[in-house]
């Protein structure tokens, strides 16, 4: 019997400022204008600033409330347990609740 390691979730991310993600330095401004968003396995990603939106329809159209920069928006189908938090270093990290 082989023991499984349970995979990353899939998280997208969009945004504007410079973030490194399971160690690929990435500028999501240029991500975001071109393609809205990227969605990769979370193992690490590292930002000055992350928000993280529970809900998609606000993940679209978040960027239109909350302007400051640089700032990451993140999103998971399956949300994000305490475990996945630990994965996330930032200087500011919130959870954005549009209730």
């Amino acid at each position: 019997m082989s023991s499984t390691k349970p995979r990353p979730k899939i998280i997208l991310l969009k945004g504007n400022g410079p973030i490194i993600i399971n160690s690929e330095m990435m500028e999501l401004i240029t991500i975001t204008l071109s393609h809205g968003m990227v969605g990769l396995p979370l193992k690490e990603l590292k930002a000055e600033r992350v928000i993280v939106v529970n809900d998609l329809e606000t993940f679209w159209d978040i960027h239109k409330t909350i302007k400051e920069k640089p700032c990451c928006f993140v999103y998971s189908y399956e949300g994000l347990d305490e475990a996945d938090m630990q994965r996330v270093k930032a200087e500011d990290i919130k959870i954005y609740s549009n209730e």
